[in-house]
């Protein structure tokens, strides 16, 4: 922690500033993304229509000095290039190591999700399959039921009076 006053406030100052350069930083991340994914998906509209926003945005980082003026070419070149390259059908699909790995976790959770889905209307067939073979069987059950619960009251009378003769009833 600092101590004497001007530290105090340059560490507040250098938070604000870390926080509006992640922002920018963040921003040109996204714009790049989205044309990654139009470049991938083979959209030639979108990402031509994509490629001055995020020239754009890489222009902003620069300004901002959050990457360096060279970076910042350098970048805005690859995406012009891959944009060429798209349009003269050279490249079919561009993807980084991240892209592919979402996708391939994303596929995966849809073929879990697929399975569960299969294996929970199994069991609601196996279900109604088990109810529809109870159906007729369950009116003959409700009818012995009914029978020993009349002969139910009669055997708990008999028991009834046969305590007195066990000696524990107080009189």
């Amino acid at each position: 922690m600092p101590n004497i006053k001007s530290a105090e406030k340059r560490v507040s100052v250098s938070a604000t500033k870390k926080l509006n350069n992640q922002m920018i930083r963040s921003q040109m991340h996204t714009a790049v993304k989205k044309f990654n994914a139009a470049i991938s998906e083979g959209n030639v509209e979108l990402a031509k229509s994509l490629l001055p926003i995020t020239s754009a945005k890489i222009d902003k980082a620069a300004s901002k000095n959050v990457i360096t003026k060279n970076a910042a070419n350098r970048k805005k070149g690859q995406i012009a290039k891959t944009l060429s390259q798209l349009e003269k059908g050279i490249i079919l699909v561009k993807v980084d190591a991240k892209t592919l790995k979402q996708a391939e976790q994303k596929a995966a959770a849809q073929k879990k999700a697929e399975e569960a889905a299969a294996i929970k209307a199994a069991r609601n067939e196996a279900k109604k399959a088990k109810e529809a073979a109870k159906a007729p069987a369950t009116p003959a059950k409700k009818a012995t039921k009914k029978v020993e619960e009349k002969a139910a009251p009669q055997k708990h009378a008999s028991k009834k009076a046969d305590a007195p003769a066990t000696g524990d009833e107080v009189k």
